[in-house]
Formats: C-alpha cells, sequence, structure tokens
C-alpha cells in the first residue's frame, strides 16, 4: 500500500478497496453515493434478490443463480465490489436508501457472519436463511 493509502485507511477506517470504490463513484465527493453514482458503481440494472429472496425455500438452483449473477470475474465466488453490488440489492430489498455505510455495514455482516468477505454457494445460503436475513436487515437498518 502506498503511504497515501495507509493514512487514507487509518484516518477513515475505510478499507482502501473502499476508498478506491469511492474515489472513483461519488462524482460530487460528498462521501455518499447517490442513486445514479451507485448504479455507475454497481452496474444496478434491477435488484435481482427481488426475483428469489421472497420465495418460501430458496433452493441449490436459486443460490446457484445469485452466484452467477453476482460474480462477474466468473471464480465462483462474490467478493470486493461483487459483494457491495449484493449488499446494496440487500438494502433495496427491504427498502434502505443506500450509503456507504449501508454497503459497509453490510459487508461488516457478511465477514462476521461466515468469517470472510469472500462469498461462496454455501455462504450465499447462509447468509439468506431466514434468521440471518432479519439478523442483516437489523445490521442495515441501523445505519439507514
Amino acid at each position: 500500500e502506498s503511504p497515501e493509502a495507509v493514512v487514507s485507511t487509518q484516518s477513515t477506517g475505510y478499507t482502501a478497496e473502499v476508498i478506491h470504490i469511492m474515489d472513483t463513484y461519488d462524482e460530487n465527493r460528498d462521501g455518499r453515493f447517490e442513486m445514479n453514482e451507485l448504479a455507475k458503481a454497481l452496474k444496478i440494472e434491477e435488484n435481482y434478490l427481488n426475483k428469489i429472496i421472497n420465495k418460501k425455500s430458496i433452493k441449490d438452483k436459486h443460490i446457484q443463480k445469485i452466484l452467477t449473477h453476482y460474480n462477474s470475474n466468473v471464480d465462483n465466488t462474490i467478493e470486493g465490489p461483487e459483494l457491495c453490488a449484493f449488499v446494496g440489492d440487500v438494502a433495496r430489498f427491504y427498502n434502505l436508501k443506500l450509503t456507504l455505510s449501508i454497503i459497509q455495514s453490510g459487508v461488516a455482516f457478511v465477514k462476521e457472519t461466515i468469517g470472510t468477505e469472500t462469498v461462496d454457494q454455501q455462504a450465499i445460503q447462509n447468509l439468506l436463511s431466514p434468521a440471518n436475513r432479519d439478523k442483516m436487515k437489523t445490521a442495515l437498518q441501523k445505519d439507514s
């Protein structure tokens, strides 16, 4: 890491990746994502989770579809910006206004729940279990 990145991450508490995303997509430099900025960052066309998350039981085929949808580099995991897109769709599913703090809370929840920020098929199943959906909703609402 460059000295600037270390200073910046220490003073803000944000990871270098989050700072890079903000530097790239926060066009008006207000520290928040407006919907148009977030759409550019996450390449959101629609909330893909709306198609699946309301089902009474989420089957393996649904989990695989989620993984395929968010996994842009085809490595069978969701991480980095892909994870931000996933968390953003979860927040939008709960009708929360997207902010950087909500995305960070969601990523932190994922890391706390599954022990890593790299999400695979089993982790998606765990995160979308009814109990964890409620916990994630609560975690996201704290920052809305």
